[in-house]
């Protein structure tokens, strides 16, 4: 039972695990719990363990809040039942006041040794229960475990544990009750012999308090699914055992006349050392082949961020490339950054060896509930937007079946500038997923701003207006900008030749930077230089020449690049060159090749949608 459950503990939380300071407090959580055990089950003076244990957790995560929480039914409780220890599990009354005075300590203790302070309390309250808390829950795992649609995590085994959890507790107290009363009936008829050498379980109150309260919590709050499932399954096992051992000592008081849990038969002993055998080979091997085929196999993610660490934690989306930009060329200064990706934009930088301050200073971090003023965020929010004046501009367009046109992005881009000057921020930095927003391509539209780096996860801007920002931006044409490696200082080359271009000559070295970078790492943005070259006469010939061999060539050599890492960025750089040729082919009235290429888009599409639901665990 105990590693059943264990198991079964781990398997609810595991699509909320990660590496992060709240996986911290989901393994102490356990700790804690641990500790609550010990104390009433061993020696009540480990209850003093909460003081380091509240005291290491306070300085990495504010969970700590739930050792306070769940001492409240702990004390109460256990005061409560030291009045009845027969029917009850209690740690006496002298119990009581080593764990009130243990919770007093600790809770000092949590304000003197960290570096906050008291501020390290107050936070907690502010976003959870202030007039601003709202505001901070809006997030998707804050909502309800059961909210089904939520991308975070996945609350079915969750919901498993919850209905099993009412159905042992229901059987657990119907049995408790029943062999009690068939115990009680039949005693006065024949006295058992070795009648103390079984003692009918106690409740333990607390226990199972606690573990109802985190199950609510987690009912409410998704993020605390984890921790449900680690207070919650001991509790349910728990039940079982008494059950079992319950109905088996009855059974030989009737049987035997002995009240005492019997030895279980070899034959069921050979059975559950079988199936167990069984169970650990098969889903060994089974867990076994696919951590293979997902963290040891080609990776199709990415060619080069492709390690086990960066499988399991999604952390080849995080800009490394970009963060040795910022290093190289010693960006320092104000940037306006993504704010989930401000911790690592931070770790990527290299700190002042005094002060540890970084060089480039962050807009904002993950740590807005945190560190950060509710109104700082409004702040970053109202900037990412594009100001107020995008709502209108969007529903405008939309009135008029049409999106935004180049003068609405002039507009924010004009507003964003003055936003930005106004915070001394001259670099900005953002993921893909932000490339196409209204504030992003409102920026790009300012000729103040101009791209420095990108590749196909980040872009970097600098505002030219300032000394270092024109000392990049002239550096791309004169090499004295660094770069990362070749494809990326290729692909800027290629991109400011595009935009900047004053005859064929800039139009001929931007269609051959392009293609270098292209030729190193196949995928969609140096497409997106090509495709944009690609309605420029001879080159656009060329263009397509390039395209048209990358299609045959992927079609060619589908096999051989699906066993090497990378594979998913080729395959995308493949359907968007289909959609292109496909385009050019219905144009020209060349109905073969546009066929092949629907059926290879269609094909590749399908491939895409496979990888996306095998190649992760």
């Amino acid at each position: 039972l105990s590693a059943v459950f264990s198991c079964f503990a781990m398997f609810i939380g595991r699509s909320f695990f990660d590496i992060r300071p709240a996986g911290f407090s989901n393994m102490l959580v356990a700790v804690f719990l641990l500790v609550l055990v010990l104390a009433t089950y061993r020696n009540i003076l480990y209850i003093w363990l909460i003081v380091p244990i509240t005291v290491f957790w306070c300085n990495i995560h504010g969970g700590y809040i739930y050792v306070f929480i769940m001492m409240v039914p702990f004390v109460v409780l256990h005061f409560l039942t030291s009045f009845s220890k027969k029917r009850f599990v209690s740690i006496g009354q002298r119990g009581v006041i080593h764990a009130i005075a243990a919770g007093i300590v600790a809770f000092i203790a949590t304000i003197i040794f960290n570096p906050f302070h008291l501020t390290n309390l107050t936070h907690t309250f502010v976003i959870s229960i202030s007039k601003h808390a709202e505001m901070w829950r809006n997030i998707n795992e804050w909502h309800p475990a059961f909210e089904w649609s939520n991308p975070v995590g996945t609350g079915v085994p969750f919901l498993v544990m919850y209905i099993i959890g009412w159905v042992a507790l229901a059987a657990w107290a119907a049995v408790f009750i029943i062999t009690l009363r068939s115990f009680n009936s039949s005693v006065d008829r024949k006295r058992a012999k070795n009648l103390d050498q079984y003692q009918w379980p106690q409740i333990d109150l607390s226990l199972i308090a606690i573990a109802a309260m985190t199950i609510y919590m987690a009912i409410e709050s998704r993020r605390f699914i984890p921790i449900a499932g680690i207070a919650a399954c001991p509790v349910i096992a728990m039940f079982i055992d008494q059950m079992i051992r319950s109905v088996s000592a009855t059974r030989n008081f009737h049987k035997e006349n002995r009240l005492t849990v019997p030895t279980m038969p070899k034959v069921l002993r050979l059975f559950f050392t079988l199936t167990g055998a069984a169970a650990v080979v098969f889903f060994g091997t089974w867990w076994g082949l696919k951590f293979k085929y997902i963290y040891l196999d080609a990776w199709p993610s990415d060619a080069r961020l492709n390690s086990v660490f960066m499988r399991m934690t999604a952390s080849d989306a995080k800009p490394f490339y970009a963060c040795q930009f910022i290093r190289d060329n010693k960006l320092k200064g104000k940037m306006f950054n993504y704010w989930t990706e401000g911790g690592f934009i931070a770790w990527g930088q290299d700190p002042d060896p005094n002060t540890g301050k970084t060089p480039l200073q962050l807009f904002m971090d993950g740590r807005a509930q945190a560190a950060y003023e509710p109104a700082m965020y409004d702040l970053w929010m109202n900037i990412m937007s594009g100001g107020p004046m995008t709502g209108q501009m969007a529903a405008n367009a939309s009135a008029r079946g049409s999106k935004l046109i180049a003068a609405d992005y002039a507009k924010i881009g004009q507003w964003m500038n003055e936003q930005l000057k106004r915070y001394n921020v001259w670099v900005v930095l953002m993921p893909f997923a932000e490339f196409n927003g209204h504030s992003i391509k409102g920026l790009e539209s300012n000729p103040n701003w101009r791209l420095v780096f990108y590749d196909n996860k980040q872009k970097l801007y600098v505002d030219i207006t300032t000394p270092q920002g024109m000392e990049l931006f002239e550096g791309i044409k004169n090499d004295k900008t660094i770069y990362p490696d070749e494809f990326t200082k290729y692909l800027i080359k290629a991109h400011n030749l595009l935009v900047s271009a004053e005859g064929q000559a800039d139009l001929k070295m931007a269609f051959d930077f392009a293609v270098k970078a292209f030729g190193i790492s196949p995928s969609q943005a140096p497409l997106q230089e090509l495709m944009a070259l690609s309605a420029y006469g001879d080159i656009g010939l060329q263009v397509y020449n390039v395209c048209k061999n990358y299609f045959e060539d992927f079609a060619k050599n589908k096999n051989i690049y699906a066993k090497k890492d990378g594979y998913y960025q080729k395959m995308v750089a493949a359907l968007i060159i289909c959609d292109y040729l496909q385009q050019i082919a219905t144009n020209q009235k060349d109905h073969v090749l546009a066929e092949s290429c629907n059926a290879k888009m269609r094909e590749y599409n399908s491939e895409i949608s496979r990888l996306m639901s095998t190649k992760r665990w």
